[in-house]
């Protein structure tokens, strides 16, 4: 299944994860590999009715659901438990922020963007320090 999935062969493993899931109930491995496959394939309210029913959503998943929340266009309402984690990604994930900054749209005020300028120089401080690190090598 992981082999089908990396070679791009999306179809095939949401169509496999789509029979074993009417069989029985899928291991995380496979919940993880099915949402990922439905991300992929643009399948948005699959990937949306399926994701309530995620038991694990790990940090690569909460990513993924707030992409879909805005390429779908969905006005859909974010659970607090998925904020929250979205929250906990911006300390160490750009992309993180970036969703946040665009999920909020207008909602955020003057004195939050001084936060993410700050943290912009942080990133890019680790940023230069890894092309320092490299450059040694």
């Amino acid at each position: 299944m992981k082999d089908a999935y990396n070679t791009g062969h999306l179809t095939v493993v949401q169509a496999i994860l789509s029979d074993r899931k009417k069989e029985r109930k899928l291991s995380i491995e496979e919940e993880s590999l099915y949402l990922k496959s439905l991300f992929y394939l643009s399948e948005w309210n699959e990937f949306l009715a399926e994701w309530k029913d995620n038991e694990k959503k790990t940090p690569e998943l909460i990513m993924y659901y707030f992409k879909v929340i805005l390429l779908s266009r969905e006005k859909k309402q974010v659970g607090v438990e998925e904020e929250r984690q979205l929250l906990e990604l911006m300390a160490v994930s750009p992309e993180a922020c970036l969703l946040y900054l665009q999920w909020k749209e207008k909602q955020l005020k003057t004195k939050h963007k001084s936060l993410f300028l700050a943290q912009i120089k942080q990133f890019q401080n680790y940023l230069d320090r890894m092309n320092q690190e490299i450059a040694k090598k």
